[in-house]
């Protein structure tokens, strides 16, 4: 009776594990517009401790839509690069435990340090973005990908640690809901 009911569990273990692990294909994502914006730095009020100003910077936001097929994805790559002043920018987040849906977004930014040092202090335009790209991966396979504007992306030198994470800018805390869990480097 021990041995049948063990194989009943065994099997339904594993037809449970087979169901979960539905196969991520290019036909699983649909990648939206890029979309681009500049927001200013948020402020923040805090009590106790020194209150320093600084000058308010533009940043460069850049965020894409995107829809999933599958139930759940437990990852997803979003690569970003970026032609600003004719340097090629490029960074990158993963995102985890995507559920199916239509309203998700991936977002990343450019710093207004960075932006002042590639423009040489002049304000951004659009001949300074020139485009960016962004390409969605699962585990190495590319899924779909994603621009501004139409074209290839130039055979430049590219440079990294120049778009950023939202967890590493002013922006962290806000609109938490709106954007996926980004996947911990351990």
């Amino acid at each position: 009776m021990k041995a049948v009911s063990l194989s009943v569990f065994a099997i339904f273990g594993l037809a449970l594990m087979a169901t979960a692990q539905v196969p991520v294909s290019p036909a699983s994502i649909k990648v939206g517009k890029v979309e681009v914006a500049a927001p200013s730095t948020p402020e923040y009020q805090i009590s106790g401790g020194p209150n320093k100003r600084s000058k308010i910077g533009k940043w460069l936001e850049l965020e894409v839509g995107y829809e999933t097929e599958p139930e759940e994805i437990d990852e997803l790559t979003f690569k970003y690069t970026v032609l600003l002043e004719k340097k090629l920018l490029t960074g990158d987040v993963t995102y985890a435990n995507i559920l199916k849906g239509k309203d998700h977004f991936a977002v990343m930014y450019v710093s207004p340090k960075t932006i002042e040092r590639l423009t040489g202090g002049k304000a951004l335009t659009g001949a300074s973005l020139e485009n960016v790209w962004v390409e969605v991966s699962r585990q190495g396979q590319l899924l779909g990908r994603a621009s501004q504007k139409p074209g290839a992306v130039p055979n430049l030198p590219q440079v990294g640690g120049m778009v950023l994470t939202k967890d590493k800018t002013p922006f962290a805390p806000l609109f938490f809901d709106r954007y996926e869990v980004i996947k911990s480097a351990r």
